[in-house]
């Protein structure tokens, strides 16, 4: 209990930096703002519903190419030079975006520009930065700065919603670009210091290059395939149904700025899920949490399956806690099964699975949508996947020995 408490006492700048930079990230200000946009995209550019989520196939395929290379580059030239270039690009490509879409072309290719820029603006790096600095209380660390992606669920739909609502949504790319740099300069300043945490390759050692894995040896860890299978099952499920929330609440009847405040449940259940699964974590078997954290996201897509008004706001705070939880498995799970110079690497490999599978999500929901002119099955698919997934993890992640640089 002292070690935690000193770890949390002297690291203490670390995860509140952690929080911001998240919170900055693509992962935080886009993926939970983009369902607002896709009903005026689709009123303005005469898209159907799926044409409209075929941004979040853009999304899978920058995703995939760029999160392993900004993991490497990580791991390979620090935390911060990377999340500072992807910053700014995150901030111009919001702003590009708001300027320059004029049709259904225009708009994919600035979404996969933005989304590889932004690759190092995700929680890759950050994540690193909390597993090299903290050991006893690991899990509730990242919880706390995985917290920073609800700045995007929780704080902007009720803004964003009734803006683009009176303005547009060119001007909600517009406010997304300026709360960028915002956050990411907060997130830098308190980062800066204290020494030796840019971890550049001249201060590494000898045994810390040994410990760099090279890519065959990541990808056949039989721990990778496995949590691989596991996140891409559970992202799918979760991040298409998020992305997909606000259309939902749409068409079940609910006005712009009450589906709005619906989607900020969600996000204020994500800070819930992120604590409460790090603080877990930390002191039981993470299989079973795994397996109890996705049933109860499952719960979640069933209430707002049933259609009923009362259910939406506990609905989607069950997939909320969800996705809050589900941030903080990934970075555990890796946290213990690899050695923390080579987590950037890892952690990228798998965060881009986990993108695929937010990709697949997204067009899956607006497909079947297409398809059956409701969000019913879906909800239904999203449900059995989240059940399959906790199985998984509950069958693969019981009693796991950490590896040796994770305790140490």
């Amino acid at each position: 209990m002292e070690r935690a408490k000193s770890e949390l006492a002297q690291h203490w700048r670390i995860a509140l930096g952690a929080f911001a930079g998240i919170g900055a990230g693509f992962a935080s200000l886009y993926f939970y703002t983009a369902g607002l946009f896709i009903k005026p995209l689709s009123q303005e550019f005469g898209w159907t519903r799926s044409e409209a989520s075929l941004g979040a196939i853009a999304i899978m395929l920058g995703n995939a190419v760029a999160l392993p290379i900004a993991g490497r580059l990580i791991d390979r030239y620090g935390e911060l030079r990377v999340a500072a270039f992807s910053g700014v690009a995150l901030s111009l490509c919001f702003a590009l975006i708001g300027l320059f879409t004029i049709g259904l072309l225009s708009f994919l290719a600035l979404v996969v520009l933005l989304t590889v820029c932004s690759a190092g603006s995700n929680a890759i790096g950050y994540n690193r930065l909390i597993v090299r600095h903290f050991h006893v209380q690991r899990g509730l660390a990242l919880g706390l700065a995985l917290t920073g992606t609800a700045i995007g669920a929780a704080l902007f739909p009720p803004v964003l919603g009734p803006l683009i609502e009176v303005y547009g949504w060119r001007a909600g790319y517009a406010l997304l670009s300026v709360s960028t740099i915002i956050l990411t300069a907060c997130a830098l300043l308190l980062l800066r210091t204290p020494k030796g945490d840019a971890a550049l390759p001249g201060r590494q050692t000898a045994r810390q290059q040994i410990d760099r894995l090279p890519w065959r040896s990541i990808a056949q860890h039989p721990a990778f395939l496995r949590t691989s299978a596991m996140i891409f099952l559970s992202s799918t499920a979760v991040l298409g149904t998020t992305m997909h929330l606000v259309p939902f609440l749409a068409d079940r009847g609910e006005s712009p700025a009450s589906a709005g405040a619906i989607a900020s449940a969600l996000g204020i259940s994500v800070i819930f899920g992120r604590i409460g699964a790090g603080y877990l974590l930390d002191r039981f078997d993470a299989g079973l949490m795994t397996l109890s954290l996705l049933t109860l996201a499952s719960g979640g897509t069933l209430l707002l399956w049933t259609g009923l008004p009362w259910l939406f706001v506990p609905g989607a705070m069950l997939v909320g806690f969800g996705v809050g939880t589900e941030g903080d498995l990934l970075a555990y799970l890796l946290g213990r099964r690899f050695p923390v110079n080579s987590f950037g690497s890892v952690y990228g490999a798998i965060f881009g699975i986990h993108a695929l599978g937010a990709g697949v999500g997204g067009m899956l929901a607006g497909t079947m949508f297409d398809w059956n002119g409701c969000y019913d099955h879906w909800m239904l698919m999203a449900s059995c996947l989240l059940l399959v997934a906790g199985l998984l993890g509950f069958v693969t992640e019981r009693n796991v020995t950490p590896h040796q640089s994770a305790v140490h």
